[in-house]
């Protein structure tokens, strides 16, 4: 559309926060270049630094530029302090509002951030936008596109669950860990982290939804299987404390004798865990059989005894080879035995 002398332009500055109203006592729309330069100087002298006051001489100078040769007008939009959907619909009444004064086919915005540039979406259901000016002090203008996307991310993170326990939960526990046990909480977050981040790279959520909803689902039916969970946690976590001390006897010799003592420290307490957990979760079915019931811990039983023997001769160089041979047949034993019990 070529431009001429017909077109009739709105300089437009909006405060989207209304800090004209709020710091000033000045209320929108301010239409008019004695009213905006009025309101802009109230403004400057309850706050010199704040940005609006720049953006509001801006607009009046663009305003001058374009009277030259337009019909042009220059208007001020006010939000609200609760920036969002209660400021930008103050902010489309107050653009109807100027347009019925002042009849403009097109619209200048001049912007001072990120922030108040949200609102073009608005503007642009009303009217077109002809050319939007971003005004900043030039010192800031990085910092302050930087502040605008990291507020923007911390408030989608937080209307986003996942988000939230991600960016807010995780830093909050590691501060937690490192405030109860010093230096040595640092150890602690990491190992979290990195179960975190293996949970995440093997995709391993949708088991641990799975369980935390059944302790959910136990718990509100007072079911004797949370009992039963309870017990399992418990025991786990006596686990990993009796890995971790014993493995922390070993890091000092090699990666693989350090696992190997781990394992050899809680494989049995493991079993027992989940042994319980297992329980409990036969206990809370609907068609119990005794026959599976029995299988599955006799199962990891023969797997456990098999891993206890082979780390503890990884320890132990002198523990006799016949009690690994022994361990062995004793697993394949219990094995066979659990697979006849459950086709019985």
């Amino acid at each position: 559309m070529e431009e001429g002398k017909s077109d009739r332009i709105l300089v437009i500055s909006v405060d989207r926060d209304n800090d004209l109203g709020i710091k000033a006592g000045v209320e929108g729309p301010i239409i008019g270049k004695d009213k905006v330069i009025d309101a802009a100087t109230k403004l400057g002298l309850k706050d010199p630094g704040d940005t609006d006051f720049n953006a509001l001489f801006e607009a009046v100078r663009v305003f001058g530029e374009l009277k030259r040769q337009y019909a042009a007008e220059v208007a001020v939009l006010t939000g609200d302090r609760d920036v969002g959907i209660k400021s930008d619909s103050r902010i489309k009444d107050q653009l109807e509002e100027a347009l019925r004064k002042f009849h403009a086919n097109f619209v200048v915005l001049i912007s001072d951030g990120s922030e108040d540039e949200h609102i073009i979406p608005v503007i642009q259901s009303r009217i077109p936008i002809l050319s939007v000016r971003r005004i900043v002090v030039k010192q800031s203008e990085h910092l302050e596109s930087t502040y605008y996307k990291v507020k923007d991310f911390l408030k989608e993170s937080l209307e986003d669950p996942k988000m939230a326990r991600l960016v807010f939960g995780l830093p909050a526990l590691a501060l937690l860990l490192t405030a109860v046990f010093g230096a040595e909480g640092w150890r602690a977050v990491l190992g979290l982290l990195g179960a975190y981040l293996l949970v995440k790279g093997f995709r391993l959520e949708g088991y641990f939804n799975a369980a935390g909803e059944e302790l959910r689902e136990s718990f509100n039916r007072k079911r004797l299987s949370f009992f039963f969970y309870v017990i399992a946690i418990l025991i786990g976590a006596l686990a990993g404390y009796r890995g971790y001390t014993y493995m922390d006897e070993w890091v000092v010799i090699g990666i693989f004798e350090t696992v190997s003592a781990f394992i050899s420290a809680s494989v049995y307490y493991f079993w027992a865990a989940g042994t319980m957990a297992w329980i409990g979760k036969v206990v809370g079915m609907k068609n119990r059989s005794f026959s599976r019931a029995v299988s599955v811990p006799m199962f990891g039983l023969a797997i456990s005894l098999v891993l206890h023997n082979g780390t503890s001769m990884i320890l132990e160089y002198t523990n006799n080879l016949y009690t690994f041979i022994l361990a062995i047949v004793v697993g394949f034993i219990l094995l066979f035995t659990a697979v006849y019990i459950e086709k019985k």
